[in-house]
């Protein structure tokens, strides 16, 4: 990728370029507030040279006002939206990840097939964010009637984290657009549209259904479906349907997966499935018995070994612009927004003022006078200081890792697993990865102390930890003798005759043989606290709990609910035991 040096966008500071298009550029970018509050998000901004092509501009602001009001956890969040200069933008979340078309590609490079079970997941969770918002309405309670029309590879997003989100609403078709497609003009990508699509007719909510079919289609065979030599071909093949199954690629695929992926390529809507949720419990069942959040991690783990190389690039160019990001920040905090910032139309907060090139030489000033009085600053420190005090240092967290201080009461050791992570009571842990974390803490004369912390990509968490003193053990009082008794003195032995003893071999460590145990409510509806021999472990859905083997109290509690299930199980080495909590 071409260098990019980072520049002020108006209250964004651009930190690296996602990609340039025809018509938009993407953008990483963080934001700043009070009180050290950084955010990091993406901005998309038109070209200057379309900002006066009304026709692209209705567009891009009909995306902004239909995505902004689609707030889930399958669909990619718009934050803000304005004009800066001659720049129209949007700011939306950060995905830390890859679309489906970078991942086939990736796998298609090293002569691979996505794994199935991750093929109908990703497929799944499109399918509950398309459902979401098909079923958007406005305050008065009427169907928004969104449509997506662009579904296709690179509008499905992964997450490093196993997440999966529908980006790009850019083309959708709702009740709100004020941009009206002109009759004979197709949008979207030929090779993802529905046949009613390629035949110009009028559309509903089931033509993203078979847009999505074919993304399973593709990550099932790894094959372009529709993909021909012309996009007169294609449309054509498009409105025929002539196509087989998926295992007639990939002979792997069972005649099940099959009737599933066929559904949502007929081309009778009749046949098809009625909606996203139909679909996307279609797809529930056949992941059955496996949950989507086991998969969920399973996937995590596939993204991040497919894309280490990339991520570990990207992760470099993020942290270089987030430092000269800080800098630029530092030097001019308030910045003055008022001859570039326009509000969003319609507000009715304008700034009429021409746009100048903004000039640097007081920046360069601000740099240099910050940079002075951080010296003398220091130099006061320095003399005042005890030697004795300890001034904690500030701690920049990159927004793809987490950082983590641990304050105890005694000098200890941190160690995850059998790896020694720092020592001390006061142990700083830095570029830590996001998720859950196992840390034991040793301190001599103490018990062991066992914490599983939640990382959080972009934040530094600060906890205090006490470590107990070992109990004493009693001391014993030997036996007292009466007066009349007198110790026996044994003879001494002769020392020719006494022989050695062959010293005993320690006693080896008895391993500890565990199981474990799923737990989740019956139906997956609702949720619970889950407790373990008392013990608090979390909310369900809870899988693959590690337990000793051996007889355990299960219970599962939430008051809301009217939810408090006990349950006795037994835990059989090597194998995972199930509870499912009823919920009447």
């Amino acid at each position: 990728m071409a260098h990019f040096e980072p520049e002020v966008f108006g209250k964004y500071y651009l930190i690296d370029r996602i990609a340039t298009g025809g018509m938009a550029e993407i953008f990483k970018a963080k934001s700043y507030s009070t009180a050290g509050f950084e955010k990091l998000q993406v901005i998309k901004r038109i070209l200057s040279h379309l900002s006066d092509n009304e026709e692209f501009v209705d567009m891009f602001i009909d995306e902004a006002k239909i995505s902004v009001s689609l707030q889930h956890a399958n669909i990619v969040q718009i934050y803000d939206f304005g004009k800066i200069r001659e720049n129209y933008f949007i700011s939306m979340e950060w995905i830390d990840g890859k679309d489906v078309k970078q991942l086939l590609r990736k796998l298609a490079g090293r002569r691979k097939l996505l794994p199935e079970e991750f093929a109908v997941y990703i497929a799944h969770e499109t399918c509950k964010g398309l459902y979401f918002a098909h079923n958007k309405t406005n305050l008065q309670g009427d169907n928004l009637q969104i449509i997506h029309r662009d579904m296709s590879p690179s509008n499905v997003l992964v997450g490093f984290e196993g997440d999966v989100k529908v980006a790009d609403f850019g083309i959708a078709k709702a009740e709100m657009s004020q941009y009206t497609t002109k009759d004979g003009v197709l949008k979207g990508k030929f090779e993802y549209m529905s046949p009613e699509q390629a035949h110009g007719q009028a559309l509903s909510q089931q033509s993203d259904i078979f847009s999505v079919g074919i993304i399973l289609y593709e990550m099932l065979t790894g094959r372009r479906l529709f993909k021909t030599e012309s996009e007169l071909m294609t449309l054509e093949k498009i409105k025929s349907v002539d196509i087989g199954p998926p295992s007639s690629v990939n002979p792997n695929i069972s005649a099940r997966m099959d009737k599933l992926v066929m559904k949502a390529l007929t081309a009778d809507t009749n046949e098809r499935y009625a909606d996203a949720s139909e679909f996307g419990q279609a797809l529930l069942d056949y992941m059955y018995p496996q949950a989507p959040p086991a998969i969920q991690r399973s996937l995590s783990a596939f993204m991040k070994e497919t894309f280490a190389e990339e991520r570990a690039a990207e992760r470099e160019r993020l942290a270089r612009g987030s430092r000269i990001a800080e800098e630029l920040h530092k030097a001019e905090p308030d910045l003055n927004l008022s001859p570039e910032w326009e509000e969003s139309p319609g507000s009715g907060a304008t700034i009429q003022q021409e746009p100048q090139e903004p000039n640097r030489a007081p920046l360069v000033v601000a740099i240099a006078v910050v940079l002075a009085l951080l010296g003398v600053v220091g130099v006061l420190l320095s003399r005042d200081k005890p030697e004795a005090e300890v001034v904690e240092r500030e701690v920049t967290v990159l927004p793809t890792e987490g950082a983590l201080q641990l304050r105890l009461n005694v000098p200890a050791k941190v160690y995850a697993g059998t790896q020694l992570l720092g020592e001390g009571k006061l142990v700083e842990l830095n570029h830590l990865e996001p998720g859950e974390m196992a840390l034991r803490i040793e301190a001599e004369g103490h018990l062991p102390l066992e914490e599983v912390l939640g990382i959080v990509a972009g934040e530094r968490m600060v906890m205090s930890l006490r470590l107990e003193a070992e109990p004493k053990e009693p001391v014993q009082t030997p036996n007292r003798r009466t007066t009349e008794e007198k110790p026996q003195v044994q003879p001494e032995p002769d020392p020719v005759e006494v022989k050695p003893e062959t010293p005993k071999p320690p006693p080896a460590p008895v391993a500890v043989k565990t199981g474990k145990v799923s737990i989740n409510i019956s139906g997956g509806k609702g949720w619970g606290d889950v407790y373990v021999d008392g013990k608090n472990i979390g909310r369900t859905p809870k899988f693959n709990y590690e337990l000793p083997a051996g007889p355990h109290t299960v219970r599962v509690a939430n008051e809301q609910l009217g939810l408090d299930y006990t349950k006795k199980v037994t835990i059989v080495a090597g194998e995972t035991a199930k509870v499912l909590a009823p919920l009447r």
